[in-house]
C-alpha cells in the first residue's frame, strides 16, 4: 500500500511530491505521560540541547552527552526544517550539531495515525516509549516510511527525538495524517507539541 504526500507551501518552502513505502506492522502500545502534564506547567514546543561535534549515527548521541556538557536551545515550535546549508533548528551553528529534542505529542483522538519523517541526516524518533522512525546514518534528503501509529487513548505523549547534522544541508521535519483525514500528509502542527522548562 502506498500513501500519497501532497505537494504544499509552507512558510515559503515547498515540501517534495512522493508516495513513500506504508510501514508492514502499525507501531502499538504506546503508553501515555502519568500523569498527564497540567496546561499551566506545559511551555510551547519542544525543549532542546544541542552538542557540538562530527556524529556519524544518532547512536552517538547519548554517549556524547555523558561527557560532554549541552547548550539549551530556544523550543522548537515544529519540525517543519528544510534550510538547506543555513541554520540547524535553533542551535545557531550551520554545521556539526547533534540535538536531543524532548517534550510532549498531543493526540487528539484515538485511532491509526500515518506518520513520516525527512531528514537529513539522522533521525530516531521515540513517542510514548516506543520506537516510530529510525533513519539513524548520514544521508542526504529522503523521506522515512510511513508509520502507521495506534493511539488508543487521547492525550499527551512522550516525545524524543535524537537528530544530528554532519555538514552541508540540513533537513528535519515530521508529517502525520490524523485519523479519519483521508490520504493527505501535513506537518504536524505546533499545538500539538509542548514541553515542562
Amino acid at each position: 500500500m502506498r500513501i500519497l504526500i501532497a505537494t504544499f507551501v509552507a512558510a515559503g518552502l515547498m515540501a517534495f511530491t512522493a508516495a513513500p513505502a506504508l510501514a508492514a506492522d502499525p507501531v502499538t502500545g504506546l503508553v501515555k505521560a502519568d500523569p498527564q502534564p497540567a496546561a499551566e506547567s506545559l511551555n510551547p514546543g519542544l525543549g532542546v540541547t544541542y552538542y557540538a561535534g562530527v556524529f556519524n549515527s544518532t547512536d552517538e548521541i547519548p554517549g556524547w552527552a555523558e561527557y560532554k556538557k549541552g547548550k539549551k536551545g530556544e523550543p522548537i515550535l515544529m519540525l517543519d526544517y528544510n534550510v538547506g546549508d543555513g541554520e540547524v533548528l535553533t542551535s545557531g551553528r550551520v554545521d556539526e550539531v547533534a540535538a536531543d529534542i524532548r517534550g510532549f505529542i498531543r493526540f487528539d483522538t484515538a485511532g491509526t495515525y500515518v506518520m513520516a519523517m525527512q531528514s537529513n541526516d539522522g533521525v530516531d524518533l521515540t513517542i510514548g516509549g516506543k520506537s516510530i522512525i529510525k533513519d539513524t546514518e548520514v544521508h542526504a534528503d529522503r523521506f522515512s516510511e510511513l508509520v502507521p501509529v495506534e493511539i488508543t487513548e487521547p492525550g499527551w505523549y512522550p516525545f524524543h527525538l535524537l537528530y544530528f547534522e554532519k555538514r552541508v544541508t540540513s533537513t528535519v521535519e515530521l508529517f502525520w495524517n490524523p485519523p479519519g483525514d483521508g490520504g493527505t500528509m501535513d506537518f504536524v502542527p505546533a499545538e500539538a507539541f509542548a514541553h515542562i522548562p
